[in-house]
């Protein structure tokens, strides 16, 4: 499949690197069952996600990672903007969680997991642009680790 979407955008994309990205659609479609009941909204995952006693030294890396990555100076302003948050998706709840370190362990759950949300949406409807996707591994694999610790807390 990697070649033939080189050959299609005439890129030269390395299919090692892109694993995470590959990874992200399976572990996306597992959340959205378990913790969304194949339903995902903001709100029915702030509902389940209430329902869990999170412990935050397990999300506190990934919620470092994208602190750094979407606060900050205008480069991490420009990347946040360019998550295109929709108008019901909590843009300035998800930028107040990242801006304060004091947030609650629900909070910053909730808001990464809108920031996922973003990622996911922004990969399936075409907004991302393969010919740049490789910039986009670390972000799919700190989502996956994201998604993976949430899951842990469900049966």
């Amino acid at each position: 499949m990697i070649n033939w979407i080189n050959q299609k955008l005439n890129i030269n994309l390395d299919p090692n690197g892109l694993e995470s990205i590959k990874d992200f659609s399976l572990i996306w479609n597992i959340f959205e069952r378990i913790v969304c009941g194949m339903r995902f909204t903001i709100n029915t995952a702030e509902v389940s996600l209430n329902q869990n006693q999170f412990q935050q030294a397990e999300f506190q890396a990934c919620y470092d990672y994208f602190r750094n990555r979407y606060t900050g100076d205008a480069v991490a302003l420009n990347r946040f903007d360019h998550l295109n948050f929709r108008p019901n998706d909590r843009r300035a709840y998800v930028r107040q969680v990242l801006e304060d370190p004091a947030s609650s362990i629900a909070d910053i759950v909730l808001a990464l997991t809108i920031i996922v949300y973003r990622l996911r949406n922004n990969l399936f409807h075409g907004e991302k642009d393969m010919r740049f996707i490789e910039g986009q591994v670390d972000n799919f694999e700190q989502a996956n680790a994201f998604l993976k610790t949430l899951l842990n807390y469900y049966p």
